[in-house]
């Protein structure tokens, strides 16, 4: 917010007086707004009509790039979608015409332009899905890599109705390594689930596996004998895992193990599209508290240091009946969010012409094994030809014309960062 606009309402707020060099408009302008508009502590928060005791703190112009950066691009944001990013900032925060600025935040993230892939998403499809930790898929990737730990793989685990995700970065994909996590990161954590569902690898289809599923009462089905799609939940989740952990690790893409953690909590902390609740809720029946709101911080007024313990108790089971309720609402919810998106994805886009001048990426489909970790797009680049079959030629920011024409399937527009200016 400007920060004129911002201690004129402070100041109205606090004594009813304002800045003597505001005209009769001015004034009258911040008299209207003012009442939206509460003070705590000498700072300006804007009433929630969602959680009265939960104002919002309003952010002066010096704060933005901050609340941005941690939001998007921090390790425990993960580069997240504009929606994500958005609704991560509105619950905490404020200034006029905030979308607009993560909006365009989101969309000239280089790391994010990238890194997104070439084709349109894949519809989603319902699951059959049961209680938490029901049914868990799990899944390798790599070979990535190797790190400084001598890590390249990843066995990552996803249960299908809160989408809570677990992996652990492995330095091979034995089976004795993959069975370590299902024992000690899903059954010691999350209690046995009644089925595991898995492809035909030999780090899944073993006898150390097989003999803990039987002796434990798991069921094991392999996805390609069982349903084929059915296991796209845990491959979705692989390539947003690869993406955000690319976003992060260093040129030689050998520390991408350091990060793991964070973005594990980045997607947990993530809402998702088909529950519509965050994985961290619906496990905990709570809000994690973010990173963000300790660098800036948000109300200072803790409601429920007076509460006794039997408010405590009352509210805990308050709580605890809603996150059930929630839970089963969520099962029906998923089949509808997945037709809603299909309808999204499967919508037909137009063909997008560039003109001379241009800002374009490239993309690059032959990325394999150890490759998974570089980008998806180079560039930029300029467009330096409209050829009439529809193809371009185009010139690197340093001038030298690429020897290939490229077809417009190939090029996406890249989007220039702006400053913020709130």
């Amino acid at each position: 917010m400007d920060l004129s606009i911002y201690f004129s309402l402070v100041q109205f707020l606090t004594d009813y007086s304002m800045p003597t060099h505001l005209t009769k408009e001015q004034r009258a302008a911040i008299k209207r707004k003012s009442r939206y508009f509460i003070v705590l502590n000498d700072q300006l928060y804007k009433k929630n009509k969602d959680n009265p005791n939960r104002p919002i703190k309003v952010v002066k112009e010096s704060e933005v790039e901050s609340i941005l950066h941690h939001s998007h691009s921090d390790p425990l944001a993960s580069h997240f979608s504009i929606d994500e990013t958005y609704r991560r900032i509105k619950i905490r925060y404020y200034w006029p015409q905030m979308f607009n600025d993560i909006r365009d935040y989101v969309k000239s993230c280089d790391e994010c332009q990238k890194r997104g892939k070439n084709r349109r998403n894949e519809p989603l499809h319902p699951i059959k899905i049961g209680q938490p930790f029901d049914r868990v898929g799990m899944d390798i990737v790599g070979p990535l890599p190797k790190t400084k730990k001598g890590n390249m793989y990843i066995v990552v685990a996803t249960e299908y109705l809160t989408k809570w995700p677990e992996a652990r970065a492995l330095p091979n994909a034995k089976a004795s390594s993959v069975v370590s996590f299902f024992y000690e990161d899903i059954i010691c954590r999350h209690g046995c689930p009644k089925e595991i569902l898995t492809d035909r690898g030999t780090h899944f289809v073993n006898e150390m596996l097989n003999s803990l599923c039987q002796e434990l009462g798991v069921k094991h089905q392999l996805s390609t004998a069982y349903h084929p799609q059915t296991n796209g939940l845990v491959e979705r989740f692989n390539r947003t895992l690869c993406e955000a952990l690319a976003k992060y690790a260093n040129e030689n893409k050998d520390d991408w193990d350091v990060y793991l953690s964070s973005v594990l909590f980045a997607y947990r902390t993530k809402r998702h599209n088909t529950t519509r609740h965050e994985p961290f809720y619906l496990m905990y029946g709570r809000d994690a508290i973010l990173p963000i709101e300790f660098a800036v911080r948000t109300t200072q007024v803790d409601i429920s240091e007076s509460d006794t313990q039997q408010d405590l108790f009352n509210r805990i089971h308050t709580l605890t009946g809603k996150v059930v309720g929630e839970r089963l609402l969520t099962q029906d919810i998923i089949h509808q969010s997945q037709q809603k998106q299909k309808q999204r994805h499967d919508s037909v886009l137009h063909d997008v012409q560039f003109k001379i001048g241009d800002l374009v990426l490239l993309y690059q489909s032959q990325l394999r094994g150890k490759q998974k970790l570089r980008e998806r797009w180079k560039g930029p680049y300029y467009i330096h030809e409209v050829l009439s079959n529809g193809a371009y030629k185009l010139r690197t920011l340093d001038g030298k014309i690429l020897r290939d024409p490229i077809n417009s399937e190939r090029l996406k527009p890249y989007n220039q960062r702006q400053n913020v200016t709130p």
